[in-house]
């Protein structure tokens, strides 16, 4: 799938590695939060861009343009950063355009990071795993050893994730989307922390979430912002979507 409607502008000699991470405005907003995060402790760097005819009018300024969609590594790791929520239009070719440029590269596991709605919680785990069947059988032992709980059959998972998740099942390209419990109604730094614990146990890399927990109301009003300026500055006066 090649769509006239997006673009890409970096070089495929930088999409290999040991991981790409990627994560959205859902529940919680704990994928973005957390991808944000990683890419400001690790200093990562931008490698480039996605433009489409459907992403949000919105950009900011942060030595140069800050453009809704990024590409940003560090080591053998890639990140697809999205600075705003998605279009409507965006969650569908956006993420599918993404997602198998990610398949086809040199990029050997993907590790997606979203959030489950708090009121679903029990009391064994505060998050959930969904793994491609591919993930699965090459991780199986050190699943079943850390008592990682795959996410319950009668819980679905809607917007990007859906997407990247269904193309890496389609490809048999090995990947996982991590679920933390989170606040629905606000962003929700703590369970972004909690996301953030589990890629360590998976990955090894050491990132310190503390500042992470302690920014939580400056993190929300950030958001907060960043809604109002964006839904200002469309003509259609909608809340932007929001999915796990």
């Amino acid at each position: 799938m090649t769509s006239k409607y997006v673009k890409f502008f970096v070089e495929e000699k930088e999409l290999h590695g040991k991981y790409f991470f990627t994560g959205f405005h859902g529940v919680g907003h704990v994928g973005w939060i957390t991808i944000r995060h990683l890419v400001t402790k690790l200093k990562a760097k931008r490698i480039g861009y996605v433009i489409s005819y459907f992403m949000q009018p919105f950009v900011t300024v942060k030595e140069g343009i800050t453009l809704p969609y990024e590409f940003y590594k560090k080591d053998d790791i890639v990140f697809f950063v999205a600075n705003v929520p998605m279009s409507k239009k965006d969650l569908n070719i956006v993420s599918m355009e993404v997602a198998e440029k990610i398949a086809k590269s040199e990029i050997e596991e993907s590790i997606l990071i979203g959030g489950l709605d708090a009121r679903l919680k029990d009391k064994e785990q505060d998050f959930r795993i969904a793994p491609t069947s591919t993930y699965y059988r090459n991780h199986e032992d050190e699943i079943k050893s850390r008592g990682y709980k795959l996410l319950e059959e009668g819980l679905g998972i809607i917007g990007p994730l859906a997407y990247f998740l269904s193309v890496f099942e389609a490809v048999k390209h090995p990947a996982v989307a991590i679920l933390p419990y989170a606040a629905v109604e606000r962003p929700d730094p703590k369970a972004a922390a909690r996301a953030i614990d589990v890629i360590s146990e998976i990955t090894g890399l050491k990132i310190d979430t503390q500042e992470l927990i302690e920014e939580g109301m400056m993190i929300e009003k950030e958001i907060a912002e960043l809604e109002k300026r964006m839904r200002e500055s469309m003509r259609e006066k909608e809340t932007p979507p929001y999915y796990i």
